[in-house]
């Protein structure tokens, strides 16, 4: 008989998150990946005073006849790890006894340590309360409770804690926490006992006549799509992760029935320590959806997860996608039914199809899809140029994805709005774009409210604006930017009161949106709600101080209430964000020269004396000079934006600045060129 050695010893027990998955899909990066995992564990626990037991499968044994020296260890793999190798370990610390014998170890130790860790969240560390006893007194050792938790194979719950570090370990989440302490791990017969009680219990309501109880989660009609977190570990796949978050909640807003918050509301919600109670109050939902992902080389494993915010807290559904990327379409589709069904939501016959459009991507143009949006995004010319290289990268790559051209429209579209290159140049390329992309996919929600924003901004054409808005919004009741726009096409129209129940439904969908806050201050501004606008964008301001929009619209607000003071230091302040120098001096010292108007005057002087190194849009010198009362010079400038089919020109119906013109026998002629006035 061979010789057995008993001894209280802490044991870590440690394996990479997702290593199954990786080595199904690609095995010789799943053996590097044991490679360094081993290269980087085997030190550590020599530097920490430990005993580097053995390997049991993708996970590491190992023993620390200190509870201090076990946990320090840990923390240190845990970041070596994310720094060194982009992956995520689980790790869990049992103190108790263990049996040694033939170089092996056995016993309550090795067990706990090894369920500890199989329940640990992914970059988390789990400890039992024997270890938590032995470092409790470290001040440098932050821990806190997770509950008493049944685990597999053990026949007593144990007081499980996890170790905290803001910069480093994952909070589990309120979710988790219950599914922890709840029924899974339970003897068998407790857990038959336990619903045999619940299905009499219910057998009673329901013949009472009190059946309320929601088992399907049908009450649930909004959702928040959080941020997906990346398993992989490379930081520079960030547009990949976008990509995903954004193509969930696209194919989820499919479901009318369905009230899905935009993505950018979401963003702020990334690795947040705050509760799915907390964060779908802020959202106003009924319910969450958590994600994660781990791609290798153009492999996909997506696991999705539905978390119901109220009365409590818990998950309904989840579900694990495993596909290629040129499937990604199609498993978000996947995911939108399930829910939809999960949620008892019945699809329409126009919804089921178009669920059913999702077809199969080339992986490359996939990807340069999803970088240009992500340079898109930042809408400053040198990031609009990258963006289009990589949509054109896209459409030639594949000439039949949709999505493609649609970038492409978006592309010139941003050089447009934001005056790196006029209309004539833009123009024919956002039409030509567009109408590719709505040929090939006619369900690109987005497109049909952008090719409404394009006819009404940039073509004119009111007509084709109002249908495709229509389009849009019946699509998608709760489209963000068609309600937004829409709304400011009415004020166009003549109906800026009309219009505020549209603007408003988009800002109470997306209050985190700075643009969607900018958009909803100049519909009160054109309704003349002057002290409301001011209000609200004095608050926006604050919360948004980067978006433009925001800034600007204060300052006509300024001048409309004849606040001339607040109005010249807005202006200057405006000039100082962007970086105009001339433009803010001339500003500042034209008021103290001549006062409110001179300093108007001077501000349009120095920007049309740049006209010849930089595109300068006329509209922007016309509400200069009318506000210096130079009226003349204001309507030749519009005139000049009429020519220049400024993408301003439209707002010359509703902007109050140009009330005074409202008779002109000039300005009137525009509006009728513009087939605004009959």
């Amino acid at each position: 008989m061979p010789e057995s050695i008993h001894q209280l010893a802490a044991i870590m027990f440690s394996d990479i998150v997702g290593y199954t998955a990786i080595m199904s899909r690609d095995v010789e990066f799943g053996l590097e990946l044991l490679r360094k995992n081993r290269e980087i564990q085997k030190p550590m626990i020599e530097k920490y005073n430990g005993k580097f037991l053995k390997e049991m499968g993708d996970g590491i044994l190992a023993q620390f006849n200190s509870a201090i020296d076990a946990i320090h260890c840990a923390l240190e793999i845990q970041k070596k790890a994310r720094d060194e190798m982009s992956a995520k370990i689980r790790i869990g610390i049992h103190l108790g006894d263990v049996t040694i014998e033939n170089e092996d170890v056995f016993g309550d130790g090795v067990n706990i340590a090894s369920r500890l860790q199989s329940i640990s969240d992914p970059g988390g560390i789990y400890i039992s309360e024997s270890i938590f006893e032995a470092v409790r007194a470290r001040k440098d050792i932050r821990c806190e409770l997770l509950g008493d938790i049944q685990l597999k194979n053990v026949d007593h719950p144990v007081k499980t804690y996890f170790l905290k570090d803001k910069k480093l370990l994952p909070v589990p989440s309120s979710s988790k926490r219950k599914e922890l302490i709840g029924l899974p791990g339970k003897p068998l017969f407790k857990q038959l006992w336990f619903y045999a009680i619940i299905l009499l219990l219910l057998l009673g309501i329901a013949i009472t006549g009190k059946w309320m109880l929601n088992t399907k989660g049908s009450s649930i009609r909004s959702i928040a799509v959080l941020p997906i977190e990346n398993l992989s570990g490379n930081e520079d796949e960030k547009w990949l992760v976008s990509g995903i978050h954004q193509g969930l909640i696209d194919e989820m807003t499919k479901v009318k029935e369905l009230r899905v918050v935009p993505r950018r509301s979401t963003l702020k919600y990334e690795a947040t320590d705050k509760s799915i109670p907390e964060i779908a109050s802020v959202l106003d939902v009924d319910a969450v959806v958590e994600a994660s992902v781990i791609r290798t080389s153009n492999n996909l494993n997506l696991q999705v997860r539905l978390i119901q915010a109220f009365p409590e807290d818990k998950q309904l559904w989840n579900q694990n996608y495993n596909s290629d990327i040129q499937n990604v379409l199609i498993t978000y589709t996947e995911v939108a039914r399930a829910i939809a069904e999960e949620i008892d939501i019945s699809l329409t016959p126009e919804e089921e199809i178009m669920l059913s459009g999702s077809h199969l991507v080339n992986p490359v143009a996939y990807e340069a899809y999803l970088k240009g949006t992500e340079y898109w995004e930042k809408q400053v010319e040198g990031s609009l140029n990258t963006a289009l290289q990589y949509f054109e990268l896209a459409r030639e790559t594949d000439p039949d994805y949709a999505p493609a051209y649609y970038g492409i429209a978006m592309a010139w579209g941003g050089k447009m709005q934001g005056g790196y290159v006029p209309y004539r140049v833009a123009g024919p390329k956002i039409i030509a774009a567009m109408d590719k992309a709505i040929s090939l996919d006619s369900t690109l929600v987005d497109a049909h409210c952008w090719i409404a924003i394009y006819n009404t901004w940039y073509f004119w054409n009111w007509d084709i604006a109002e249908k495709e808005f229509q389009k849009a919004l019946n699509m998608n009741p709760n489209h963000t930017y068609s309600l937004a726009y829409y709304a400011h096409y009415q004020a166009i129209m003549g109906q800026p009161v009309e219009a505020l129940p549209y603007i408003e439904r988009a800002i109470k969908l997306e209050k985190q949106n700075g643009l969607i806050n900018g958009l909803y201050g100049m519909a009160l501004r054109h309704a003349r709600k002057y002290d409301e606008a001011v209000e609200f964008l004095k608050e926006a301001f604050a919360e948004f101080p980067d978006e433009m929009i925001i800034f600007s619209t204060l300052r006509s607000l300024y001048h409309d209430q004849h606040m001339y003071d607040e109005a010249i230091n807005a202006g200057k302040q405006y000039y100082g964000i962007r970086g105009d120098t001339a433009t803010m001096i001339a500003l500042e010292q034209g008021y103290k020269e001549g006062g409110y108007q001179h300093a108007l005057q001077r501000n349009a002087e120095v920007l049309i004396a740049r006209q010849d190194t930089s595109y300068i849009t006329p509209w922007q010198i016309a509400t200069l000079y009318v506000r210096a009362g130079m009226n003349d010079d204001a309507i030749e400038w519009l005139e000049n934006a009429y020519e220049e089919q400024d993408v301003n020109m439209p707002y010359i119906t509703v902007d109050p600045i140009f009330d005074e013109l409202r008779d002109h026998p000039r300005f009137r002629e525009i509006l009728k060129k513009m087939k605004l006035l009959e």
